[in-house]
C-alpha cells in the first residue's frame, strides 16, 4: 500500500471533530506522538510514559490515551484481544517521518485541519481561526480548545509559526495547503437535500400515511418510548457515525429479509449469528425489539414470519413510509422534525421530549436512533459533530404526519416538590455560568466577578472565602478532606473590556506572594483569555490560567457526572494540560453514568418482552455484545460488572443477580427517585 493511498481523504461529516492532546506541550504533539507509538503494541490496561520537553515524565493508561485521544484520528487501532496497536498509516509515518505525509493523514480524517492552514490571512489570530471554525464551519466550539490543539499539531509538523498573537504558515506550510482538496463552508454547512425537490409525489406513500392521520392524541402519547436493541454488525459506506455497522433502516431491512415468508425461532437465531455476529443474549433483544416495530408476527408456536405490509415498507424507496409507520409505533418520532428547525443536539432534543411532550424515558441513545432513520431517510442532516437539522423534504414530511401536541403543563410544573433541590441547583448553575461569561468581559464590574467565581468554586465541592482587596486573592478555596488530603487554592479573578488578560495585567511575584500567605497548594487565574506569552509564563510558575467559558463548561459537565476534588487536586498540579485532565476526568464519569444507564434501559426493555426467551434475564457477555456499537472502545467486562455491582446494590436496587445472570428488580422512575432521595438525604449545604 502506498504512502498517498493511506492517506485517503474521508469525506466532511465522516471527519473527526476533535483532535487528540498528549500531555507535555501543544507544539511538542508530534514528537510525543513518536515516544507513544514506538511503545505499542500494547494491552488495554498498560500505562504508556513519556519524557516530557521539560524533562519530566508523564504516563497514562494505554486506553485512556489511545480510546480518547488518538482512535479519531486513525493514528491508532485497537485488535481483536483489545490490543492497541499503531494504524497503518502511523506505522508508515513512524517509517518514512515525513511531516508531510501526516500532515496529510490528519487532514484525511480530522475536521478543519488543512482548512486550518487556508483560513490564515496577513494578521490572523486563533481567535479569528475559532471564529471562521463557528461562523464559516458551522463547529460548535465554546473555547479555542479545539484550534489550539491544531495550531500544536501544526506547528510540531513545521507548517505554522506563532508570531505574537499572529498565525503564519511556513513555506512548507503553503506547500502542504497546495496539495490538499478543502471541504469549502458551503460543503461543510449546506443542506443535504439543497436543490432537490421539496415536494412529495409519492401516491403510495402519500396513501399510507393519510391512512395512518386519524391517530388521536391519546394513542400518540400511549406510543412505546423505546426501540430497543438493533443489530448492526455488517459493512455500510457512506455513514457519518459508524462506517463499519449497518445503519438502523438498513439493518431492519435485513432482518425482514432474514424472517422472509417464516422461520423458527431457532432458525432466524442461527441466521442472526451468521449476519450480524450476535450471541443467544442479544438475539433475544433484537427479537422483542424486532416485534415491537410490527415488522413481523409469531404466526405460530416459536415460528415468526414477516407482516403483510414488512416486505413494502422496509423496501428501497420506501424509508419515508418507513419513518411514518415508525412515528405510529413509538414516541417522539416525527416530533423530531418539528423540533430541528433550528440545528440542535440530541441531549437538546432528548430534553424537549422529556420536558415538553412527557417522554421520560427519552435518552440521547433513542434520540440518536431516531435520527439515524430520520437520516436516511433524507429528512434530517448532520450540521456538525453534535447538531442536526430537518432538510427541507423533512419540513414537507412533517406536515403529513399526525403529531403529538406539546403538553400544556410544562415540565417544571410536572415535577414532583422532591425535585425542588435539583431545580434549584440547575437555576443557580445557569447564572452562574451566564455572569462567568458576562462578567468576565466586563471591565468594570470585576468585584461581581469574584463572588461569581467563589461561586463557581463552591459548586466544584470547594468551601469558598470572597476575601479581594489589596495584598489579599481574591478567593480562597479549601478543600474540606482529610487531614492527610487537605489542600487549598488562590483564585485571582481577570476580567477585561476587549476579551483578553494583558501580559501586564497579571503579576507573578504577587500571586507567590499571596499563595504563600494563604499556605496555598495550587494558584488559579480566572478570565475571559490570556495573552499567548502569559500562557508560557504562567507554566514556568506553575499557575493554571483557566478561560472562564473552561470553566462554565466545567460547572455544566460537573452538574451531571461530578469529578472528585481530589480528581480536581491531580489536575491542578499538571499546570500545563490542567483543563485536558479534568475533561479526561469527566469523559470516564459519563462513559460510566451512559454506561449505567444503557445497562437499565437494556434491563427493563428484557423485562417487558412478551416473550422471555430468558426469563427477562441477562448476563454481563450479553450486555457487551449489546452495547459494543454504542461506545469507543467497547466497554470491558469490568465496566460491566463495577456497572451491575452498582445497579445491584440494596441502596439503588434496579437489578437483581442470580447465579451470574441479571434482571430488572425495580422501575427505573422508582431507581431515580431512590438515588434522587439519597442525594437530598447527603446534601450538607
Amino acid at each position: 500500500m502506498t504512502a498517498e493511498s493511506l492517506a485517503a481523504q474521508k469525506a466532511w461529516r465522516e471527519r473527526a471533530n476533535t483532535i487528540g492532546y498528549i500531555a507535555g506541550g501543544m507544539e511538542h504533539q508530534v514528537s510525543m506522538l513518536r515516544e507513544v507509538l514506538t511503545q505499542l503494541p500494547s494491552p488495554s490496561k498498560s500505562t504508556l510514559s513519556w519524557k516530557k520537553p521539560d524533562g519530566k515524565q508523564a504516563s497514562v493508561k494505554c486506553d485512556e490515551l489511545c480510546g480518547r485521544q488518538l482512535s479519531t484520528a486513525g493514528l491508532v487501532e485497537r485488535t481483536a484481544d483489545g490490543d492497541w496497536i499503531p494504524s497503518k498509516a502511523a506505522a508508515e509515518w513512524l517509517n518514512n517521518n515525513d511531516a508531510i505525509f501526516l500532515a496529510k493523514h490528519l487532514h484525511a480524517h480530522v475536521k478543519f485541519f488543512g482548512e486550518f492552514l487556508a483560513a490564515i490571512g496577513p494578521n490572523t489570530t486563533q481567535s479569528d481561526i475559532l471564529d471562521i471554525a463557528k461562523s464559516s464551519y458551522g463547529l460548535n466550539w465554546r473555547s479555542t480548545d479545539q484550534v489550539s490543539r491544531r495550531s500544536g499539531w501544526l506547528r510540531g509538523l513545521g507548517m505554522i509559526e506563532l508570531w505574537g498573537h499572529k498565525v503564519v504558515r511556513t513555506p512548507e506550510g503553503e506547500s502542504l495547503l497546495s496539495s490538499l482538496a478543502l471541504c469549502s463552508p458551503d460543503d461543510a454547512t449546506r443542506d443535504q437535500s439543497a436543490g432537490s425537490s421539496d415536494t412529495i409525489e409519492d401516491q403510495g406513500l402519500l396513501s399510507y400515511v393519510s391512512s395512518l392521520s386519524d391517530t388521536d392524541q391519546e394513542s400518540l402519547r400511549g406510543r412505546r418510548p423505546l426501540i430497543g436493541y438493533i443489530p448492526r454488525g455488517s459493512n455500510s459506506a457512506n455513514r457519518d457515525a459508524e462506517d463499519t455497522a449497518l445503519t438502523p433502516m438498513a439493518a431492519i431491512r435485513k432482518l425482514v429479509e432474514i424472517v422472509g415468508e417464516g422461520v423458527t425461532i431457532d432458525e432466524f437465531a442461527d441466521l442472526c449469528v451468521q449476519e450480524f455476529g450476535i450471541n443467544k443474549s442479544s438475539f433475544s433483544s433484537t427479537l422483542h425489539s424486532l416485534r415491537h416495530t410490527d415488522l413481523i408476527e409469531q404466526t405460530s408456536y416459536n415460528f415468526f414470519a414477516s407482516t403483510d405490509r414488512a416486505k413494502w415498507l422496509v423496501a428501497t424507496g420506501n424509508e419515508k413510509a418507513l419513518i411514518a409507520h415508525l412515528h405510529s409505533r413509538f414516541s417522539f418520532f416525527g416530533e423530531i422534525l418539528d423540533n430541528l428547525q433550528t440545528p440542535s443536539s440530541t441531549s437538546q432534543l432528548s430534553k424537549v421530549a422529556k420536558e415538553e411532550y412527557g417522554y421520560s424515558q427519552a435518552s440521547n441513545g433513542e434520540i440518536r436512533l431516531r435520527l439515524s432513520f430520520l437520516q436516511d431517510a433524507g429528512l434530517v442532516d448532520r450540521v456538525d459533530w453534535q447538531r442536526f437539522r430537518v432538510t427541507s423534504v423533512g419540513r414537507k414530511f412533517a406536515t403529513l404526519l399526525t403529531l403529538q401536541q406539546k403538553d400544556s403543563i410544562s415540565g417544571q410544573d410536572r415535577k414532583e416538590e422532591s425535585t425542588k433541590t435539583v431545580y434549584d441547583t440547575g437555576k443557580l448553575l445557569a447564572e452562574i455560568v451566564e455572569s462567568l461569561m458576562r462578567l468576565s468581559r466586563d471591565g468594570n464590574e470585576s468585584k461581581a466577578f469574584e463572588v461569581t467565581v467563589s461561586h463557581a468554586f463552591r459548586l466544584l465541592g470547594f468551601h469558598t472565602e470572597h476575601l479581594g482587596g489589596s495584598g489579599q486573592t481574591d478567593v480562597l478555596a479549601l478543600a474540606e478532606l482529610a487531614p492527610g488530603d487537605r489542600y487549598r487554592v488562590i483564585v485571582d479573578a481577570k476580567s477585561s473590556g476587549n476579551g483578553i488578560i494583558a501580559e501586564s495585567a497579571i503579576n507573578f511575584e504577587v500571586l507567590r506572594d499571596h499563595k504563600k500567605k494563604h499556605k496555598a497548594d495550587h494558584v488559579v487565574v480566572v478570565g475571559p483569555d490570556f495573552a499567548n506569552r502569559l500562557k508560557d509564563w504562567a507554566v514556568k510558575n506553575d499557575v493554571v490560567l483557566l478561560p472562564a467559558d473552561d470553566l462554565a463548561a466545567i460547572l455544566e459537565r460537573h452538574a451531571v457526572n461530578p469529578i472528585s476534588i481530589i480528581d480536581l487536586r491531580d489536575a491542578l498540579a499538571r499546570v500545563d494540560s490542567c483543563k485536558d485532565e479534568i475533561l479526561d476526568r469527566y469523559q470516564l464519569l459519563e462513559r460510566r453514568s451512559l454506561l449505567v444507564q444503557k445497562i437499565l434501559e437494556l434491563a427493563y426493555e428484557e423485562a417487558g418482552a412478551e416473550d422471555q426467551i430468558e426469563s427477562g434475564s441477562f448476563s454481563p457477555e450479553g450486555l457487551i455484545f449489546a452495547l459494543r456499537k454504542e461506545f469507543s472502545p467497547r466497554p470491558s467486562m469490568d465496566e460491566i460488572r463495577q456497572s451491575l455491582i452498582f445497579l445491584a446494590n440494596p441502596l439503588v436496587g434496579a437489578v437483581e443477580e442470580n447465579k451470574g445472570r441479571y434482571r430488572l428488580a425495580d422501575s427505573p422512575h422508582n431507581v431515580s427517585l431512590r438515588l434522587h432521595g439519597l442525594g437530598v438525604s447527603l446534601a450538607l449545604e
